[in-house]
């Protein structure tokens, strides 16, 4: 039977698949009996996942990480690493907690995904425990452990640090060996705590519909217990309890092993009603902001109309009959007044050409005139130094007095050996 219109998870656990969405649970043959975009969360059976502390460059933990697994015969094949949580100790150090898995295996499952037209996002099964730990937000370790038929996962640690992870274990799922299942995952506990010299005040537990009693710790006052909210799920006819479904809902697409793109489309494609009704809310916005300003503006031209047409009228009674000259005294004061501004002082001049001139230069005359229209400066003087020093000094003084503004309208330069005279006129507009 295909499972049709739901919030879609596809759940392969312990060599069974399932399709869960709402309360209802159902297992499938395959992926193409979801329809629609899902999450897909596996314990991908072939897999181990790990803690580590790398002493390498960061960028190469995930090298190392595949080395050492290789080496201590955990793999006989290439391997794939889906890392939950990587972490800078050190400058060439890192921590690292990853589910690892052969190639071959990851890349049937890149392949199963591909095969759908739909959007699929994978879910190791440890970043489910690993959300949840995050969730807890204990500033203290906790363990997070999730028991389904003859297996128990376990997680120790932190929302920012695992010091822990590992798969326990039954040889089957009588009362006898999961309660030896239990004894192996606190005596896993126990072994963390010492190796690590931290505390584990509390257990945290997620059940499948399989799932046992949960183990009474409490009693050796060491450990408290707790068991996660159930929810209610349909399956087979009967209602089950189980609080791993309930922890799926709220899997972030960053715990996801997909590819950015496809956790970007998965989600792009969630947010498309919503964002068509943002897109519809805004065009009637701006619809009805539009027709407002309208009916504003039209309101405002024709008050700049009828206010045009009265300022016509009140020109037409300006009378236009001006008799200008007897402003024209008072004009020509004001033009004066005002090239008056832009006329160098003659202190202004003094000071220029003591900027301007050489120290073997000498004025003998300095004649300013100040006219209505234009400043005329005359200057004399001898420059007692060799030709090609003293030229240099008269030629330097033409050229400051030119930044200046001024015009040159004359210029004279006699010389003999050691001496020589120079006279200069020079012109400035004072318009």
């Amino acid at each position: 039977m295909t499972i049709r219109n739901m919030e879609n998870f596809a759940i392969e656990l312990d060599g069974v698949t399932y399709g869960f969405s709402g309360h209802h649970l159902e297992e499938i043959a395959d992926l193409k009996e979801l329809d629609g975009d899902k999450r897909f969360v596996t314990d991908m059976q072939e897999a181990i996942s790990r803690t580590m502390t790398i002493d390498v460059a960061h960028k190469y933990v995930d090298v190392m990480v595949r080395k050492k697994l290789q080496e201590s015969g955990e793999f006989d094949d290439a391997i794939s690493l889906i890392p939950h949580l990587k972490k800078k100790k050190g400058k060439n150090s890192s921590e690292i907690f990853f589910t690892a898995l052969p190639s071959r295996l990851f890349s049937y499952y890149t392949d199963l995904i591909r095969e759908r037209q739909d959007i699929v996002l994978l879910f190791p099964l440890f970043s489910v425990l690993f959300s949840v730990l995050k969730r807890i937000r204990s500033a203290e370790p906790v363990a997070v452990v999730f028991q389904h038929d003859r297996f128990a996962d376990l997680v120790i640690g932190t929302s920012r640090k695992v010091f822990y992870a590992n798969r326990c274990v039954a040889f089957d799922t009588s009362d006898e060996q999961i309660s030896k299942l239990w004894e192996t995952v606190r005596a896993d506990i126990k072994n963390v705590e010492k190796d690590h010299r931290i505390a584990v005040g509390k257990a945290f537990f997620l059940t499948w519909i399989d799932s046992g009693n949960l183990p009474d710790w409490s009693q050796d006052g060491e450990i408290e217990v707790f068991s996660l909210e159930k929810a209610s799920v349909s399956y087979k006819g009967a209602t089950h309890q189980s609080s791993f479904l309930g922890a799926l809902k709220t899997l972030s697409g960053k715990d996801s092993a997909s590819v950015p793109a496809e956790k970007a489309c998965y989600y792009a494609q969630k947010w498309v009603p919503y964002i068509n009704t943002i897109m519809i809310l805004a065009v009637l916005f701006f619809g009805g902001a539009y027709y407002y300003f309208q009916n504003m503006s039209d309101a405002l031209g024709n008050k700049i109309t009828g206010l045009e047409g009265k300022a016509a009228r009140i020109s037409m009674q300006t009378p236009v009959n001006i008799n200008r000259e007897k402003f024209n005294e008072t004009l020509a004061f004001v033009k004066n007044l005002a090239s008056s501004r832009t006329v160098p002082s003659f202190k202004q001049i003094v000071d220029d050409l003591s900027a301007a001139a050489s120290e073997h230069m000498q004025f003998q005359i300095v004649k300013v005139d100040y006219t209505t229209a234009n400043l005329k400066l005359e200057l004399f003087g001898r420059i007692e130094a060799p030709f090609s020093s003293a030229h240099q000094s008269y030629q330097d003084l033409i050229q400051y007095f030119k930044q200046k503004g001024f015009l040159l309208q004359e210029s004279r330069f006699n010389t003999d050996i050691q001496n020589s005279q120079f006279l200069l006129k020079f012109n400035r507009s004072n318009v």
